[in-house]
């Protein structure tokens, strides 16, 4: 990320946390962007399992069985739903794991 980047999204957060700050529900513009982070971490994954969950109870089965059952022929909206179905599938694993290395419960 460029320096002029950086800068101005540190801007804007210093910007959107001062309100916050004075309120005095953070102490300081890190505390905030923590904060935040956590919370977006925690809902891209309720997102993503809520997807899933739709998925499984549209077809009935899991996205293996739905693979395999698709091995035998499919119709391309039913490629297509694959195709988003494996796409969350590989989204919730990369916010579990974002929210593993930042120390988030998901």
């Amino acid at each position: 990320m460029s320096s002029e980047i950086e800068n101005e999204v540190l801007t804007e957060f210093k910007h959107i946390a001062k309100p916050l700050m004075e309120l005095g529900l953070y102490d300081s513009t890190g505390e905030f962007i923590r904060d935040v982070a956590k919370d977006f971490i925690k809902h891209k994954v309720e997102i993503y399992k809520k997807q899933l969950k739709a998925f499984e109870q549209k077809y009935r089965m899991s996205f293996d069985a739905f693979s395999k059952k698709l091995e035998k022929g499919a119709s391309i909206a039913q490629e297509d739903e694959w195709m988003e179905w494996e796409a969350s599938e590989n989204m919730l694993k990369a916010w579990k794991q974002a929210a593993k290395e930042t120390g988030v419960s998901a």
